[in-house]
């Protein structure tokens, strides 16, 4: 029985260094303004020291990005943004959103 326990557990062990961690980052602020260009991007301006936001015109999700955005601006609620990469900060920049909710 040990052995079989102690072969399961090692297992495991390889198992979770093999497989890859999920890496993402987020910043939590309140939408200063968004920016709905003609060619479909979205530019969102944040209050956290300069930090940005752009919505790619080929993001399946950019309209109901642009729904959550302004329902954040217009209840005066913070937004979170999550990032693609673990690297994102919150104060430069950013075309790699997952995800964006109301807290």
């Amino acid at each position: 029985m040990k052995r079989w326990v102690s072969a399961l557990l090692g297992a495991v062990g390889v198992l979770s260094v093999a497989s890859p961690a999920a890496a993402y980052s987020e910043c939590e602020a309140k939408v200063l303004g968004a920016f709905y260009s003609l060619e479909g991007y979205i530019w969102i301006n944040l209050d956290n020291g300069g930090g940005a936001a752009v919505v790619d015109k080929t993001d399946p999700n950019r309209e109901a990005y642009l729904s959550i955005l302004l329902t954040a601006r217009a209840t005066n609620k913070p937004i979170r943004i999550r990032f693609n990469h673990d690297a994102s900060t919150c104060t430069t920049t950013n075309y790699d959103i997952t995800g964006i909710w109301i807290p």
